[in-house]
């Protein structure tokens, strides 16, 4: 499987954007501290992708969201139809 296969939950994307942004913003720190420019680089760079992760687990679980309501919503529609029909079988 694949970093970017769709298999993923929103909360996984979330919590792994969280955790590469937090071993990021570290990293960019102790570069700074210890004067490693490229340590700083790539800690900014995991930062970036962390916070990119994050926001797409965000989607993810919005878009799981909307589903869910509009699912309800037809499931809702469905059972007054149902309803209604055997009203007027009944007539």
């Amino acid at each position: 499987m694949g970093k970017d296969e769709p298999t993923h939950s929103g909360a996984v994307d979330k919590a792994r954007g969280q955790a590469k942004e937090t071993v990021g913003k570290a990293k960019e720190k102790v570069g700074a501290w210890i004067g490693d420019e490229k340590l700083e680089a790539r800690g900014e760079a995991q930062r970036v992708e962390g916070r990119t992760d994050r926001l797409k687990g965000e989607i993810k679980e919005k878009i799981e969201d909307a589903k869910d309501r509009i699912k309800a919503g037809a499931e809702a529609v469905s059972e007054k139809a149902k309803e209604a029909a055997e009203r007027l079988k009944h007539r």
